[in-house]
């Protein structure tokens, strides 16, 4: 059972390390996140006999066992650094370094001095006690040493960040006790101090995977929100580009690719439908305004939403006024409407005017408006 456990958790811990790639793109903690993520991975799969038997076969054995233990040390020094660069304690990255660098060059002369035969995947080489030492030592320090920094970033860190620098305090604990155990049977010979180690690497690897959950349960949330939007705006969206065609952004227009997220996608569409709004907004008359305030005042409609269906009156009218061939004016109003600080804003802005676009409302204001303008 243990065994289906841990490698369980080792490919849950895979897959949120390749999910969470594009979120750690463009946020720094994420970036953080997933190369420790990374590291983690890589040294529990390096760990497993399954892993190190095709090396074995394949490379020197001396190699693959000095490797095997100098990326685990890489994966120390590489927690130590990432985290003391994101707590910002620039003196800490350089002892991180120091230290790992002269553990593993210790590492190296301890195991050449003892000119061991050859290890194959069973038969480990006879090297002195002191590498053993030194190794279960630097490991216990560095991830007893990693536990203090996820708690100072956790209480910097937005909540969903926050989980996950607390999911990650849990892994490097459960990571530095082994080699504190390992540790204790060194120097002490009694096997009991081994017995607990089964239970806990077993469980590592899927507290490492929770503590990706959160960024990517957020970069799903997003995703989704970003192209409900984007449905929700289609239908005016698809309006007012067919009225004015050259807001469209595409390769051709603009020389460069498009890139397919979501967010740009959602950004991209907002500029378009302002760019269109610049446009048809030469098309509105001094008349059509006055009709679509009185008749949106009329309406009970206040605050944002009576902003939203003057809007949608507007566009309606100048679409029309285009369409029918009628020709441009200056424009001595202000008709962008609110703009937000921030897309989210601006989304939430143009969605009111999807939504009334076309709704009994406007075309009432089309009835209102048509009589008299003929």
């Amino acid at each position: 059972m243990m065994t289906l456990i841990k490698e369980a958790g080792l490919i849950c811990l895979w897959v949120a390390t390749v999910l969470l790639i594009a979120p750690a793109v463009r946020n720094r903690q994420r970036r953080v996140l997933w190369v420790v993520l990374a590291l983690v991975a890589a040294e529990i799969t390096l760990y497993r006999p399954e892993t190190q038997a095709p090396l074995y076969d394949m490379i020197n054995g001396h190699v693959v066992f000095i490797g095997v233990h100098l990326v685990s040390v890489v994966e120390a020094t590489g927690v130590l650094y990432l985290l003391t660069a994101m707590t910002k304690r620039p003196r800490y990255r350089l002892l991180a370094i120091g230290s790992g660098v002269a553990v593993a060059a210790t590492m190296i002369a301890i195991y050449a001095s003892a000119e061991p035969a050859a290890p194959t995947v069973d038969v480990p080489p006879e090297v002195p006690l002191s590498y053993w030492h030194l190794l279960s030592i630097f490991h216990t320090l560095a991830h007893l040493a990693a536990l203090p920094l996820c708690a100072y970033a956790a209480r910097r860190a937005h909540t969903a960040m926050r989980l996950s620098l607390v999911a990650l305090g849990v892994g490097m604990l459960l990571l530095c006790i082994p080699w504190a155990l390992n540790l204790g049977w060194l120097l002490t010979g009694e096997t009991a101090w081994l017995d607990p180690i089964g239970p806990i690497d077993a469980v590592t690897g899927l507290s490492f995977a929770v503590a990706a959950a959160p960024p990517l349960l957020v970069s799903l949330h997003h995703g989704l929100t970003y192209r409900t939007a984007m449905r929700r705006l289609e239908p005016l969206w698809r309006d007012l580009v067919a009225a004015v065609p050259d807001v469209v952004f595409s390769p051709a227009s603009t020389g460069v690719a498009m890139p397919g997220r979501a967010r740009f996608g959602l950004y991209r569409r907002i500029v378009e439908i302002r760019d269109a709004l610049l446009v048809l907004r030469s098309y509105v008359t001094e008349r059509a305004l006055q009709v679509a305030d009185r008749h949106v005042r009329a309406s009970g409609l206040t605050g944002t939403q009576a902003q939203a269906a003057v809007m949608a009156c507007w566009l309606t009218a100048a679409k029309a006024a285009k369409d029918s061939g009628e020709q441009p004016q200056a424009q001595i109003h202000n008709l962008a409407g609110p703009t937000g600080d921030d897309l989210d804003d601006e989304v939430g802005h143009l969605l009111q005017v999807a939504q009334l676009y076309g709704s009994p409302l406007v075309r009432d204001y089309l009835r209102e408006l048509q009589p008299t303008s003929r």
